[in-house]
């Protein structure tokens, strides 16, 4: 079979008129040249070089060859450039989903990454809660997703990236705290709490670990906006279960007292979800890729309060 050093070989004997010239050019030996032409004039059946007392020329098979051969070679030489322009250029469209609270950290940082790495793509954002982005995942309306607690599901695949601390809370008590307080569970069970309603991911998944803590919570508001809750609670309607993250600015300026919950604490996951025929896509694969770093990184540099890196993959 030729191969593209000898083709190389050929065009730069052709090119020089003799063995001694292009050995020198190409820094070969002279004998290791004369046999590698030897060697393609085999391979093809027929002489591709006169030889004359002042060098070589063409035979008209060498003709024919010579003209192939440098179009192959350059072609061979554009290669890089237009597997990088062509990367560059890429197209294509990925929908990608975010619940409120998370999605207030992660979209101004996916959306500056994908425009530098790809301007001629789109990136498409949807809100909604995960009980929500999982439908729509399955329903392939979304490409990929960030999910709270979310339930394995067939067709699903889910790659754990965060843990974080829920918290309880209330109204704010005149200022902010320079750290959280602690609640127990026996004292969640008579608070009254503000939740979204079934089957939002966070009440089922508040729901389920206060039932096997014997727990039975006492509801006096439904309400599926985390901003709407917060609201109520800052006005003494009632208190909620959260992230801390969700709450850690409102924390912060006094509106409103977390507590954080304890013995045992309840612990929230966050994962991203996929199904495995969006994952064909490289553009959807890329971005999958750059929401793991953008959620890593924002966990890193204490952005994303409270929140503790760390990965597994489950598949359905």
């Amino acid at each position: 079979m030729i191969d593209i050093r000898e083709l190389r070989y050929f065009v730069q004997v052709v090119r020089a008129g003799s063995f001694s010239r292009a050995s020198m050019e190409l820094n070969v030996a002279q004998p290791a040249l004369s046999r590698q032409m030897q060697k393609l004039e085999e391979e093809l059946g027929t002489a591709l070089l006169l030889r004359h007392g002042r060098g070589v020329r063409p035979t008209a098979a060498g003709t024919l060859l010579l003209e192939r051969a440098e179009s192959i070679l350059g072609h061979l030489r554009q290669l890089p450039d237009h597997i990088r322009d062509a990367s560059e250029a890429m197209v294509g469209h990925v929908v990608l989903g975010l619940p409120p609270a998370a999605g207030l950290l992660i979209a101004p940082e996916i959306v500056s990454r994908f425009r530098a790495r790809r301007p001629h793509a789109t990136l498409h954002l949807k809100e909604g809660v995960s009980s929500s982005l999982e439908e729509w995942l399955l329903g392939r309306r979304l490409d990929i997703a960030v999910l709270h607690n979310p339930t394995m599901l067939p067709g699903l695949n889910l790659h754990t990236v965060i843990n974080e601390n829920m918290v309880v809370a209330g109204p704010g008590k005149g200022g902010p705290r320079d750290e959280l307080g602690t609640i127990r569970w026996r004292e969640i069970a008579e608070t009254p709490l503000i939740l979204p309603s079934l089957p939002h991911s966070n009440r089922r998944f508040i729901e389920q670990e206060a039932a096997r803590r014997g727990v039975r919570l006492t509801l006096v508001q439904e309400v599926d906006s985390v901003a709407m809750t917060k609201v109520l609670v800052k006005r003494g309607f009632g208190s909620t279960i959260l992230t801390y993250a969700a709450v850690a600015a409102e924390v912060a300026s006094g509106e409103i007292d977390a507590r954080r919950i304890d013995r045992p604490p309840l612990v929230s996951t966050i994962a991203i979800g996929t199904t495995q025929d969006a994952m064909m896509a490289p553009l959807a694969r890329e971005v999958f890729e750059l929401l793991r770093d953008v959620i890593s990184s924002l966990v890193a540099s204490g952005t994303w309060v409270g929140a503790q890196w760390v990965e597994t993959l489950a598949r359905r």
